[in-house]
């Protein structure tokens, strides 16, 4: 279940994208493989999402190199993302 919050200043396909991105980085959509179907993604939903925020979400991933459409088969995963930048304050003993 992808938990979107309705209320959230955050708009909904950022939600979505930041969830399925949360996703294909802990390796449940690994690289290759098809994420869920925007009906899917509806239903994962439970239904608090249209199909246009499903689209934007996607968008979203492929703009980041994260996922590609293949015409006729679906949305596939074909890189990682990568990972948050770190704080800079940790870890940093230059900074002291």
């Amino acid at each position: 279940m992808i938990e979107i919050d309705r209320d959230s200043i955050t708009p909904m396909y950022v939600q979505l994208a930041s969830a399925l991105r949360e996703r294909i980085r802990r390796g449940e959509i690994p690289v290759g493989r098809r994420i869920p179907s925007h009906y899917e993604l509806e239903q994962e939903t439970g239904g608090a999402v249209s199909r246009r925020t499903i689209k934007s979400a996607i968008e979203v991933l492929a703009t980041e190199g994260i996922v590609q459409g293949v015409q006729g088969k679906g949305v596939f995963v074909i890189a990682l993302p990568e990972h948050p930048p770190a704080d800079p304050s940790e870890g940093d003993e230059s900074a002291d």
